[in-house]
């Protein structure tokens, strides 16, 4: 089997000639140097580990820089926020909709292409975030929880350009990807926003989204931290689900696959278990992973974007 056969099988609950296995990182400086350096550290990080699938990590700003947010880069290449594109309520009414001729837009969609023509049998899914997970890059998190319930209009209406550009940007990225890989973040979580909220601000806007990229073949929802909703969002039209299994409020791998019958699992290794000088701990989490699964719908991984001092 080549890596686009062992995940689209595994996902399907089809038996594998073994477990697929991802992780994804930030490459600082790399990722800060352009569309190139970025494609080329990727490719040598997939090959070197032997990944079967690539989460297209680009710059972790790259969705807010259109509209102006601005950071800068401190001397180990970590990014630093300098600005932020909504200061104030009023600036709300600024963020209109962007093309895809944006140079941020233009850097992910070469970098993927170029690693598309290296490793075209490895899946590749492009990061795509929900759109409030983008107005919080463009304003913060508290603002944006204050003026969604104080200046709804104005929120909603960010929200719909933001939306519109990013389901533009799915499409155009499935030229090159097998999919879209829909962050979003912390939004998800049962402490930032009730259900019914996040039903309004989040599930109808993250839907718009994943119809720009309808039709491929492997997009992927990651729902981030504790206490999120995993199962609930797994309805969405993905072929698998990515959380951390292991943070509190979460369904471990078993838990997820009894309740959601026709989604793969992505997940299982904290992130202990790569920065460990040690290999024990990680054994340790893949052996509980097979037990839990049995070897089907599970593609092993980290719960999230690994951390950048992982053991090689």
């Amino acid at each position: 089997m080549n890596s686009f056969e062992r995940v689209t099988a595994a996902f399907g609950g089809h038996a594998v000639d073994r477990v697929p296995f991802a992780v994804w990182r930030h490459f600082y400086p790399d990722e800060n140097e352009g569309a190139a350096k970025l494609a080329e550290t990727t490719i040598a990080f997939t090959k070197r580990h032997q990944l079967d699938l690539i989460k297209y990590n680009p710059r972790a700003h790259y969705h807010a820089e259109p509209w102006g947010t601005r950071y800068r880069y401190g001397k180990d290449g970590h990014p630093v926020l300098d600005r932020y594109a909504v200061r104030k309520p009023e600036d709300w009414a600024r963020i209109d909709r962007k093309t895809l001729r944006e140079p941020a837009f233009q850097e992910l969609l070469y970098g993927m292409r170029l690693v598309r023509e290296v490793l075209p049998d490895t899946p590749l899914v492009a990061t795509i975030f929900t759109p409030l997970g983008v107005l919080e890059r463009l304003a913060g998190k508290e603002r944006v929880l204050a003026d969604l319930r104080a200046r709804t209009d104005d929120v909603v209406a960010a929200l719909d350009a933001v939306t519109e550009t990013f389901a533009e940007l799915a499409a155009a990225c499935c030229e090159y990807a097998d999919g879209i890989f829909l962050a979003t973040t912390t939004w998800a979580g049962r402490d930032t926003l009730d259900d019914g909220e996040y039903r309004r601000f989040g599930t109808a806007y993250d839907l718009r989204v994943l119809a720009g990229a309808r039709g491929a073949a492997l997009n992927v929802l990651h729902v981030c931290g504790p206490r999120a909703r995993v199962v609930e969002l797994a309805r969405y039209p993905v072929a698998a689900v990515s959380w951390n299994p292991r943070l509190a409020g979460n369904p471990d791998l078993a838990a997820f696959l009894a309740a959601v019958p026709s989604r793969g699992a992505i997940g299982g290794f904290s992130d202990e278990a790569f920065v460990t000088s040690s290999p024990a701990l990680a054994k340790r989490e893949a052996r509980e992973g097979l037990a839990q699964t049995g070897a089907r719908r599970w593609l092993a991984a980290g719960g999230c974007t690994i951390p950048v001092d992982s053991r090689p």
